[in-house]
């Protein structure tokens, strides 16, 4: 029976709080190093499968469907990285069984469907890559923490620095391989069972903007509309995003070309074709998207922020669609963003750009003045 704070504990590691996962992982320690240790028949290699196990469990706290039910995943986890480590072994010039002398264990007790293995296989495959392409300190941070097992005050002893910054560290480390691993697996899931997608055309309807107001900063979003559906998607971007959305669904002549301009005609350069942009996915309540590009060589999925692939999409006139499964992931958000809120951002598309034209004229002046001053 899980102890009465396992719930909680789950919820507050899904939140980025490092010290309640830290307390789960060695409350179940013992019971996951008993598992890997009947699993391998050697207790050092048991310490090194938990810990990877234990790494694997921390990148993957959204997978983790009852949050009751914590111990038995993480067994589930440590089972498959020893099921991997001994099939790996067993390609290897030397033999699991030459390795160990032997074993009288039975296997067949921990068999598992082969695909669940090629998975777990995989799914260790993109976590190394992933550690492995974490910046230095955070690098170091994660492999002290959680693969040595090191306390955050040892490892900050080892590295040389406060107790905080290892903190700090692990929080990043943490947010980046949980967004690096969700979007690679949805990208995946989402191009095994492309054909049985039904995308849902959708359309840019609004930019809105609310100005800072106390301890708010500036707020803007966009809106898209389903295209002869009802359904919507709010999505929030930053002020340069909004105001180059606007810009592009008003289609304003600019002084000098901007970023977008300049990539959608480096596109056309290049022979390419922006096909079409795609909403993919919501992960830990951060939209992901794809550009689908034509070019000479055959098709290139380009991942971007929906905000630039939006934009650019309106520039060259190229389809909008959306996952359908995002539509219900948004409806799933604990705190959804209500279309009522739209109300709460009074300056729209128009206000947008007539705010942005006066900016430049203001520049202008200026400009001009300073020269006048000059030449005078």
């Amino acid at each position: 029976m899980a102890e009465p704070d396992q719930i909680g504990l789950v919820a507050a590691a899904r939140a980025g709080d490092t010290e309640a996962f830290a307390t789960l992982a060695a409350r179940h320690r013992p019971m996951l190093l008993a598992v890997c240790g009947r699993a391998l028949g050697d207790a050092a290699l048991a310490e090194d499968a938990a810990q990877e196990a234990t790494l694997l469990a921390f990148v993957s706290l959204d997978r983790l469907r009852q949050a009751d039910r914590f111990g038995s995943w993480l067994a589930g986890i440590g089972v498959n990285v020893c099921r991997r480590w001994r099939r790996e072994q067993a390609r290897a010039s030397w033999s699991w069984e030459a390795l160990q002398g032997g074993l009288a264990e039975d296997w067949s007790a921990w068999a598992r469907d082969p695909a669940e293995l090629a998975e777990a296989a995989e799914e260790a495959r993109l976590l190394r890559e992933a550690v492995a392409a974490l910046p230095a300190g955070q690098r170091e941070a994660v492999g002290l923490y959680y693969l040595a097992g090191l306390s955050q005050a040892q490892t900050a002893a080892r590295v040389g620095t406060s107790v905080g910054a290892i903190k700090l560290r692990l929080y990043q480390a943490r947010s980046r391989l949980r967004r690096r691993l969700g979007a690679q697996r949805h990208r995946e899931e989402r191009m095994a069972g492309e054909q049985a997608v039904g995308w849902v055309d959708v359309r840019v309807a609004d930019v809105r903007r609310g100005e800072a107001a106390g301890e708010l900063p500036e707020r803007n979003v966009v809106l898209l509309e389903e295209v002869g559906g009802d359904r919507r998607l709010i999505v929030w971007v930053g002020p340069f995003e909004s105001t180059a959305l606007a810009m592009a669904m008003r289609n304003v002549e600019l002084p000098r070309p901007d970023s977008f301009r300049f990539m959608a005609a480096l596109l056309a350069g290049a022979g390419g074709r922006l096909r079409e942009v795609r909403v993919t996915s919501l992960v830990d309540g951060t939209f992901y998207a794809e550009a689908l590009v034509d070019r000479p060589s055959g098709e290139a999925r380009v991942d971007a922020r929906p905000s630039d692939a939006l934009t650019l999409a309106l520039l060259v006139g190229a389809p909008i669609r959306v996952d359908p499964e995002v539509f219900e992931a948004v409806e799933r958000l604990p705190f959804p963003v209500e279309p009522e809120w739209l109300e709460q951002l009074p300056a729209g598309v128009d206000q947008i750009v007539t705010d942005r034209q006066a900016a430049w004229e203001h520049a202008r002046a200026v400009m001009r003045r300073a020269r006048e001053r000059r030449g005078g």
